[in-house]
């Protein structure tokens, strides 16, 4: 008798198995490079997404801040630094993983409506690596 329910147990577990793990967030993984980054998937579904963020270069500590936006991801708004306004007109900031080292990585889980989105790596050193083109678009539906 407990055999069978052992059985029916695993079974059971491999046939919700994948339903779980599909009701988790969408994962996006996101290498950073000097001044580029490269996403595995330009667009997710609206909910619960896990953005995994890898810091590859060599040399450059990066960020990746999530805007909102429906302006081109190439004419942010800019402030006084030369910087992405994060606070201007025609963007919402969201979220950002800050300050990741030279082969460091972290997991930014953010739960986006449908719409567009700016990743840009805004750091504000002299290297001003959003006007290097240091950005993606990024499109939830």
């Amino acid at each position: 008798m407990k055999s069978r329910k052992l059985i029916t147990s695993l079974a059971m577990a491999f046939i919700f198995m994948p339903i779980l793990i599909a009701c988790g967030p969408t994962r996006v993984d996101v290498a950073m490079t000097t001044y580029k980054f490269a996403l595995d998937k330009n667009s997710a579904p609206a909910g619960e997404i896990t953005f995994h963020v890898h810091n590859d270069a060599a040399d450059l500590t990066h960020e990746m801040v999530i805007l909102k936006t429906d302006l081109p991801i190439d004419q942010l708004p800019l402030n006084d630094e030369g910087v992405v306004d994060e606070e201007g007109a025609g963007v919402t900031f969201i979220d950002e993983a800050s300050d990741i080292e030279p082969g460091a990585s972290t997991d930014l889980t953010v739960n986006l409506e449908a719409g567009n989105y700016a990743l840009v790596c805004n750091i504000d050193s002299t290297e001003l690596h959003y006007q290097h083109g240091m950005y993606a678009a990024f499109t939830v539906k």
